[in-house]
């Protein structure tokens, strides 16, 4: 007995504060995951917010005054890259732990020797790199298209990583209290506060 007590006994975490190795192996699966899927991950947010630029500029066409001293077209692209990087941020850390309740996978990362607080990181960063690479590529389509100008790239980057990250969180959030594929469909109304992120333009 004493033999089967030592043998099974709970070790000790051996990784320090943080088990970087597994967070970053964690992060790493995730970005993969959605690389995979890039004509659904990336390309396709692309696509839509060219469509929405498209049929919202041919709809309104000259007509529209300026807003805030910028033509409506030049006004428009910004929020649309935005829309896209908020709720591909969103969208991914929430369709994360969806896909693994669903199939149950969920068992492999719960086993994993990975704290609640390193799993919220390595997802919410997967989250921000695929908004950042929505956000780039965008820039550069919309560059081509209207002429695009970053004033100021600093701000730029901190209101892409901090909407991505705080978007991002709310998808782990709406993941982990989800329970069916109804209630998912019923949690897609949080993207509704999109619109509480848009602010002036930084990209003109």
């Amino acid at each position: 007995m004493v033999e089967i007590e030592t043998k099974y006994k709970i070790g000790t975490r051996r990784f320090g504060l943080i088990n970087w190795i597994g967070t970053w192996t964690l992060y790493k699966k995730e970005v993969l995951r959605f690389l995979a899927v890039w004509i659904q991950t990336i390309f396709s947010p692309i696509i839509t917010s060219l469509l929405f630029l498209l049929v919202l500029s041919l709809a309104i066409g000259s007509e529209r005054g300026e807003v805030l001293g910028y033509s409506f077209i030049y006004f428009l692209a910004p929020g649309l890259i935005a829309m896209q990087v908020i709720q591909q941020a969103f969208s991914h850390s929430a369709s994360s732990f969806m896909i693994k309740k669903i199939d149950g996978s969920i068992v492999d990362l719960l086993y994993a020797p990975l704290s609640p607080g390193e799993v919220t990181l390595a997802i919410i960063f997967s989250a921000i790199t695929r908004s950042f690479m929505i956000a780039i590529i965008s820039i550069i389509i919309f560059y081509f298209i209207i002429d695009l100008k970053i004033h100021n790239p600093y701000i730029l980057f901190l209101f892409t990583f901090l909407s991505s990250l705080i978007l991002g969180a709310m998808g782990m959030i709406a993941g982990l209290w989800a329970e069916s594929l109804i209630t998912w469909q019923q949690l897609q109304i949080l993207l509704l506060f999109h619109f509480l992120f848009f602010q002036e333009p930084f990209i003109q």
